[in-house]
């Protein structure tokens, strides 16, 4: 289960802990990424390799929950931090094993991980923090992404056509929302001013390849849509006539 510490059977701390120097003594010596939360899950500890898996360092007492950036599903779909497997095992007051997740880093790369949350209790049984290990994972089958459509296959007919454009133009829409709000996340930062730097660098380039992989298959869909009207066919829609009625660029 934890290939880095597999004597270390963690089931939380006994009755002599003492939850700041103890924790941080002993989750120095971990290889794999873990970090640790106070009662309401705000950060108070994590490790190197807790930072590089993240792909940053977020600032302990104003990240609540998780370090990773963004999380998901292994199907995909975003995860809400306040929904994430330490979220829960904080508000219910118990461990949560056997999920596995994908995180994102600013950068946009995506990483399987599975999490191993555990409540720390103090001698009277009230819980006083949390502690979470992750580990990486290798064997989730790769999920297509609705910002990575695929170029491959039969050329569609109009009703694929139409859902492929929709699909596509919301995608991109979404790449300039999720910007927005990662600006917005990073105006309260008062880290060092060269992690902030990077972080919005990494954010910008990000954006610009989702933005340059939506364009090209945009320009594609323009394409067959130009291809559509001109052949005269009559199942070529109104609104295809409407967006595209003559060969434009998207530029």
């Amino acid at each position: 289960m934890f290939p880095d510490d597999d004597e270390f059977e963690f089931v939380g701390p006994d009755r002599s802990w003492n939850y700041e120097p103890s924790r941080a003594e002993l989750f120095k010596h971990f290889k794999s990424p873990v970090y640790t939360t106070d009662a309401d899950g705000w950060l108070t500890y994590y490790n190197d390799a807790a930072a590089e898996l993240w792909g940053y360092r977020p600032e302990l007492g104003k990240t609540r929950w998780c370090g990773s950036w963004r999380i998901f599903t292994t199907d995909g779909v975003p995860l809400p931090l306040d929904q994430c497997p330490m979220a829960v095992a904080i508000r219910e007051g118990r461990l949560v094993r056997g999920v596995q997740a994908v995180l994102e880093r600013p950068d946009g790369t995506r990483i399987p991980f599975m999490p191993y949350p555990t409540p720390l209790r103090d001698a009277s049984g009230a819980l006083v923090a949390a502690s979470n290990q992750l580990v990486r994972i290798t064997n989730l089958s790769r999920q297509n992404r609705s910002d990575e459509p695929s170029e491959g296959g039969q050329e569609p007919g109009t009703d694929d056509l139409t859902r492929d454009l929709q699909s596509t133009l919301a995608a991109r829409a979404d790449v300039e929302f999720e910007y927005r709000m990662d600006c917005e996340r990073l105006e309260d930062w008062t880290g060092p001013t060269a992690e902030k730097r990077t972080l919005l660098y990494q954010l910008e380039q990000k954006r610009q390849r989702r933005r340059a992989t939506l364009d090209r298959h945009l320009e594609q869909l323009q394409q067959r849509t130009t291809d559509v009207i001109a052949s005269g066919r009559s199942t070529a829609p109104a609104w295809m006539r409407a967006f595209w009625p003559q060969p434009t660029s998207l530029h």
